[in-house]
């Protein structure tokens, strides 16, 4: 058993399989985690200024198969998300497509999926990787620098028969808790920005994997040493 926490705009009692929107991170399922900050967090940016909910369940995880994309590496993760997101620009959607045959894990066998959330605001870092502005490692500091944390995503309908809801509670966003959100985000837009200016007006070229990299050398990901290997090698 674990125990997970949803952050909504109201109560949910029973989460119902296929309740949600097809173009969240990993598709239409059910999004929680196991980190209670977190879900206060989302609660208080995601709810209405009437009503901020944080919901506490508990999930058996007997019988449930569990795919976590931190073992695959950031350029499976980044496929899984453009595949159910897609993209804002022609150039980063063509690119993207690429990436997704190439790196998207086989999902349809899972119940649960394990990852980093990229909300709305964050959907640009990914883009900015697949126009070649900023490396993998890049990618993944930008997510740690914004605490956005892991989510855990509920996609079957097993793993709905396997949760239970105990209880609920209202929260505040503490204007302290506000501040620390809103700046690391004025950070990355601040980093984004200042990349761009770089390569357009210095001939900036970006180092290490970049995503025309990865879509040019097929890689393995290495989850002893933590990162990418060539696959001729």
């Amino acid at each position: 058993m674990i125990t997970l926490y949803h952050g909504s705009d109201h109560i949910i009692q029973e989460p119902r399989y296929l309740g949600g929107k097809p173009d969240n991170d990993y598709g239409n399922g059910f999004y929680t985690t196991e980190y209670e900050d977190r879900a206060r967090s989302w609660a208080a940016l995601n709810g209405n200024p009437k009503q901020s909910i944080v919901n506490i369940y508990e999930l058996d995880m007997k019988g449930l198969k569990v795919l976590d994309l931190n073992e695959h590496g950031m350029l499976a993760w980044i496929a899984e998300v453009v595949a159910n997101r897609g993209t804002n620009q022609e150039a980063a959607s063509i690119v993207g497509d690429r990436l997704v045959e190439m790196y998207r894990p086989d999902t349809k066998e899972y119940d649960i999926i394990k990852g980093y959330r990229a909300d709305d605001s964050y959907t640009q870092v990914v883009e900015a990787f697949l126009l070649n502005q900023i490396h993998i490692q890049e990618v993944q500091r930008l997510f740690y620098k914004g605490s956005l944390g892991n989510q855990i995503f509920l996609k079957s309908p097993k793993a709905f028969k396997q949760i239970k809801w105990l209880k609920a509670y209202e929260v505040t966003l503490q204007e302290e808790d506000k501040s620390t959100d809103l700046y690391a985000r004025r950070e990355v837009n601040k980093f984004l920005s200042g990349r761009l200016k770089a390569i357009l007006l210095e001939g900036y070229e970006v180092p290490g994997i970049t995503a025309r990299y990865a879509i040019q050398n097929q890689l393995i990901y290495n989850k002893e040493l933590g990162g990418y290997e060539n696959a001729g090698i």
